[in-house]
């Protein structure tokens, strides 16, 4: 039985969006600590680092949210797998 890929329109639509989603939630502390730090350079005209500025600890969380990422992207990548075997077995 197929969990994500039902048909092959699937391949297309839900393997990069899932895929993307997956790169974000294990990417986002990063993004998000080098805008804001971006932003706040330029409003304060100092150097933005962790010791004088909080949005330059949160790419620190990256250390926990990547290779949670990873995890998540094997096991879709297994999922997709198995699927896209079954469909072409079925047919």
């Amino acid at each position: 039985m197929s969990l994500i890929v039902k048909r092959k329109k699937h391949l297309l639509t839900r393997i990069p969006l899932i895929t993307f989603l997956i790169l974000f939630i294990g990417f986002a502390p990063v993004i998000i600590g080098l805008v804001g730090a971006y932003f706040s350079e330029l409003t304060t005209g100092e150097p933005c680092h962790e010791g004088n500025c909080g949005w330059m600890v949160l790419p620190w969380l990256g250390m926990i949210t990547i290779p949670i990422g990873l995890l998540l992207f094997i096991v879709f990548f297994v999922i997709v797998l198995v699927d896209i075997i079954s469909l072409n077995n079925n047919k």
